[in-house]
């Protein structure tokens, strides 16, 4: 290949810097080379990333299930007069243990733009809470008690109901991830037959609850379908429990529950 050298003066002085400048058929070569390189690269990339389903999300209405699993548990507002100040007959302090629970439901999703969705998701949740009780033991002294526990199991099941705004990214390939976030009404149906899981005493507590939610998730397009997965948090905002001249409840101020869901939505 031929060379050109350019030699220019700069501050009166002549410095002789060689550039190495090809000739036009040979620029022509590396512009036809690069040219082909990138639609080949390009070619391969659209092979390997096929966009499955792409007029999914220009649907305006769809359907599908849920399964999924949580995490279900209390946030306690103690009585302050009473609990940790050695105050109470017998009942010296409660905490709240979560268990791990089950949920499934269906989908129904309304599109209201190109990244904004309202959904509606019946379905039922399943789960149990424990209240552990620390108790002085009778005949021990005030001053120095020795406890006992007492787990108090507190299940669940719930017609849930929630309705929430889905926030929808920008779709990358297969993968597109979103936001979501609104309101949640659950009715408690088993409130009346939590006691049978107790030997001793059991609150009670409001069957009616409304959460407040919010979340993040991927949706995942696979070929036949729609994948989600979601992690959603749940604070209820309802006193649930229901006031008793009893050391169980008299101890606590308020009891509102708390739950972390991991969904698996089909689409």
């Amino acid at each position: 290949m031929e060379l050109q050298v350019c030699i220019y003066a700069q501050n009166n002085n002549v410095n002789e810097n060689f550039i190495l400048l090809p000739k036009k058929e040979s620029l022509k070569q590396t512009v036809y080379i690069f040219l082909f390189l990138t639609m080949a690269v390009q070619g391969f990339a659209q092979h390997k990333k096929i966009m499955h389903d792409q007029e999914y999300d220009k649907k305006w209405f769809h359907l599908g299930f849920t399964l999924g699993t949580n995490y279900m548990n209390y946030r306690i507002f103690p009585d302050s007069t009473l609990l940790f100040t050695g105050l109470a007959d017998s009942v010296y302090g409660v905490e709240s243990h979560g268990t791990v629970g089950v949920n499934l439901g269906v989908i129904s999703e309304l599109r209201m733009g190109n990244y904004l969705s309202a959904r509606f998701l019946p379905g039922l949740i399943f789960g149990q809470r424990n209240l552990v009780y620390q108790i002085r033991k009778e005949g021990s002294p005030r001053f120095e008690p020795v406890f006992k526990e007492y787990t108090m199991k507190v299940s669940s099941i719930y017609i849930d109901a929630p309705i929430l705004l889905k926030f929808k990214g920008k779709r990358i390939n297969n993968y597109r991830p979103y936001l979501v976030g609104g309101m949640s009404f659950r009715y408690d149906l088993d409130t009346k037959r939590i006691g049978n899981d107790n030997d001793d005493y059991t609150i009670n507590q409001h069957p009616l609850d409304m959460f407040y939610e919010f979340g993040f998730g991927i949706d995942f397009f696979l070929v036949y379908f729609k994948l989600a997965t979601e992690f959603k948090f749940s604070f209820g905002t309802v006193n649930v429990l229901e006031p008793e001249q009893t050391e169980y409840c008299t101890v606590i101020d308020a009891l509102k529950s708390r739950m972390f869901i991991v969904s698996f939505h089909f689409e």
